[in-house]
Order: structure tokens, then sequence, then C-alpha cells
């Protein structure tokens, strides 16, 4: 039997039973958020603002921070932009009320983080939640001709989505924002206008397409308590997997795709939330292929092609709230343990032969002796 334990620590030894290491190249997933999280960490202010002109751009500075929060807790630069958004919402003239989006989305950040107690003011949440009117939506897009603020589903997504994760909305006022959303659905195709009259509007930075506004529809709702058993979230979801297969088709050659990365990113989001695996792993690498050399994103709709901290960070959040799947190579630890098994069975069918042999000879060996 001492032949046998040779050649068993032999093949150990030889590496024939299969072994994987878990110190791996990074999928392009994992590499792609590191390039976005550079870019972030790399542009931003010493204040924690983007953007040259920081007083138009708190929405960006609201996603970048939870962007780099989700990939570090104790991120100082997470840190700053939550210190310098929350501000921003204390200072009642800093530019951001006057609509309810972008004040939304920074209290979305602050709570989603668990940073709230940034907050120095109370009146934050009043002076959001007086935005919302006798319909149920909150008002912020100027809707032309006469540009007056009027209710959209960007503004009561956004509004809605932070006043819930903030526990600041009480189920009243709730669920009339609710059923205003679901008032702008297309009851044909599932997707959601911006408005009673305006289905979408380029310049709405937020949700400038009927794909990012059916997105961001339904994640809040997802967080309001609709399953995706309700009728209309499933057409919701059967609009935004059509339009993924329509918009985001070209996951390989990006060149011959169109240049929705926002909306991807939405979109990935919302079929996460409601566990549509497939196709957020399909918006994922959409994403990553439109991913720019310096590491950053950017939207066609934004009017250039330089990436801009809005698109990266939300492109960074997606990227890490959505979990790597088979095409990222999470399907690794299931072929590994095959190889593993295939291993021990053929293994143990050399033992055993091995075995048979050593005995037979043996036994002829003492026929023999005989």
């Amino acid at each position: 039997m001492r032949l046998v334990g040779l050649i068993i620590v032999g093949l150990l030894l030889s590496g024939y039973v299969p072994t994987y290491s878990s110190e791996s190249s990074p999928t392009p997933q994992i590499a792609a958020v590191a390039n976005a999280l550079k870019w972030l960490d790399s542009n931003q202010n010493l204040d924690g603002s983007y953007g040259s002109t920081p007083q138009y751009y708190q929405h960006w500075a609201a996603a970048a921070a939870y962007a780099l929060w989700l990939n570090s807790s104790s991120s100082p630069k997470a840190s700053r932009a939550y210190s310098w958004i929350a501000s921003q919402m204390d200072n009642s003239s800093s530019g951001i009320w006057y609509e309810a989006d972008i004040p939304g989305e920074i209290l979305y950040s602050l709570a989603a983080s668990g940073n709230l107690g940034l907050l120095r003011s109370s009146s934050d949440y009043a002076a959001l939640s007086n935005f919302q009117q006798s319909n149920g939506g909150f008002t912020g897009f100027a809707e032309p001709p006469t540009y007056a603020p009027v209710t959209s589903a960007v503004d009561t997504g956004m509004a809605l989505w932070g006043l819930i994760h903030a526990g600041a909305v009480n189920a009243s006022s709730q669920g009339k924002a609710a059923s205003y959303l679901f008032s702008l659905q297309n009851s044909t195709d599932g997707s959601f206008a911006l408005s009673s009259h305006t289905i979408y509007n380029s310049f709405e930075s937020l949700a400038p397409d009927p794909i990012s506004l059916t997105a961001l529809a339904l994640a809040v709702l997802r967080d309001a308590s609709f399953p995706s058993t309700d009728s209309r979230i499933s057409r919701g979801l059967d609009y935004l997997e059509r339009s993924l297969s329509a918009q985001f088709k070209s996951r390989v050659d990006a060149s011959n795709s169109t240049g929705h990365v926002y909306a991807a990113s939405m979109a990935a989001i919302a079929f996460n939330d409601y566990s549509r695996s497939t196709d957020a792993y399909a918006s994922i690498s959409f994403i990553v292929a439109k991913q720019s050399a310096d590491g950053g994103f950017h939207d066609q709709s934004r009017g250039s092609a330089a990436s801009n901290a809005l698109d990266t960070a939300w492109a960074a959040i997606a990227l890490q709230q959505v979990s790597h799947g088979p095409e990222s190579g999470a399907s690794l630890p299931t072929v590994a343990l095959f190889g593993i098994i295939v291993g021990i069975i053929a293994l143990a069918l050399i033992v055993g032969i091995v075995v048979y042999l050593v005995r037979r000879n043996k036994t002829q060996t003492q026929v023999k002796s005989l």
C-alpha cells in the first residue's frame, strides 16, 4: 500500500486534481467600477462638489457621494461630498429649492448612506414635502410654452424616493404620489411619461428619456412596496426589457449602439430591484462597453462627449448594486466544484486500479512460492 500512497501524493503534487486560485484578474465589471471611482476621486473639487460651477450641479455631488460611499463607507471623498450637499440642503438660497427632483436625489443619497445626521435644519423635509400638489405629484419641471413649474414624473419620483428612505412621508402622501406616477404610465407599452402633456424632455438631467423615466418610476415604486406581480409594474418592466433589446443590443461593439448609458444605469437598478437578473446583467454589459478611456461616463443626451460626474456616478452605483453575473465570471465556483469532483473520481479510479494490480501481483507471487 506504500506504492498507492506514493501515487496519491504524486498526483496531488502534480496538480492532477483541479484547483482554482481566489486571486484572479478582475472582471470587466470590477475593473469598470474601479476606473469610474478613480475618475470621481480625481475630479472632485476641494469642498466635495463637482463641476466648474458647482452651485448648478448639486445632483452630481449627491450621486458621486453615494457611489463613493458604496465602495467604502469610510471614504474621505464621500464624506466631503456628503458634507457639501447637506450644507446645500440646509441653505434655502442654495439654488436647489426651485424644483423637487434635486433635493429629492440629495435626500435619497443622504438617507441611503445613513448620513441624514449631517442635516442641520429640520425644515428640509417639510420644504421638500411642500412641492407635492393636490394631484399627488411634485412640481419642478418647467413645461413649455409657459414654462411654469408643473408636476412631473422625475420630480415626483426623486422626491418620493428621498422621503421614503428618510422615513419622512406618511402613507397618504406616499399613496397619492404613487397614484400620480401610475397616471403617467402608457397603458399600451408600459412606459412612463414626464408629465401629462410631455412624454420626455432631454434637458431633464435626472430622466432625459422614456427609458430612464420608466426605470426611475419603477425603482421608486418598488421602495413604495409595489411588487413585480402588480400588472402595472410588470408592464413597465416588459417595456424596459424591450428597450434593452432595441437600445442596448450591442453589448460588445458599443459603436453600433446608442449612448444612453444613464438610462442603462437606471434600468439596471430597476431590473435588479425586481430580481430580473438576466436583464440587469445585460444592462451592466452595455454600461461597461460605454466607459470612456478616462474611466468616466457620459450620456449622449448631455450634448457633450466629455465624462461627467452624474453619469459616471450612476453608472458606478449600478455596477456596484448589481452583483456580478454569469457574464462577469460568477459561475466560476460551480465550474471549480465540478472540476474538483471530476478530479476526485478520476483519482479514485486510478487508486482502485493500482490497488487491484498490487493485490494481483502479490497473489501471483504467493502462488509461485508454493
